[in-house]
């Protein structure tokens, strides 16, 4: 190979690299606005003090990494159902169905669990209002991306 398509070549893997790096920077970038964004709006609408918030954040964060962990099973579980549930067995169909139900099940037993930690830490008015600002961020996200997608047209 000539060093000018040596050249060439190093410039495009560079090129991937570089944008690769920018996607993954932009995408951190938006988990960070996301997150930012959450922390006050939950901090408003549960009216933390800030001894409350220092202890419900980490509590919080830890309900949240182990709820996204049992998502994301569920997802890629039911994305690869979805892909090839017109090949697979009763028996195949039914051990799916069993793991659907066992990823509700999980989240109802974190739920649970971090129900009860909530109350040791807050008092039951502000546990509720977490669950009124879960609903609520959710719909304030959607509601921005659907905003932010008029803005575009």
């Amino acid at each position: 190979m000539n060093k000018i398509c040596k050249i060439f070549i190093a410039i495009i893997v560079f090129a991937s690299i570089s944008g690769a790096t920018k996607a993954q920077e932009n995408k951190t970038d938006k988990e960070q606005q996301i997150k930012s964004q959450k922390i006050a709006f939950f901090t408003e609408k549960i009216g933390l003090t800030p001894a409350e918030a220092e202890k419900f954040w980490p509590v919080y964060n830890d309900y949240w990494a182990i709820k996204n962990n049992i998502i994301a099973e569920r997802k890629e579980k039911m994305s690869y159902f979805a892909e090839n549930s017109n090949k697979m067995s009763q028996a195949e169909l039914t051990e799916y169905a069993d793991k659907y139900i066992k990823y509700e099940g999980q989240l109802a037993e974190l739920l649970n669990e971090y129900h009860i930690k909530f109350k040791m830490i807050l008092p039951i008015e502000k546990v509720m209002r977490i669950y009124q600002a879960d609903y609520e961020f959710k719909t304030y996200l959607l509601k921005k991306i659907k905003d932010s997608g008029k803005e575009n047209e």
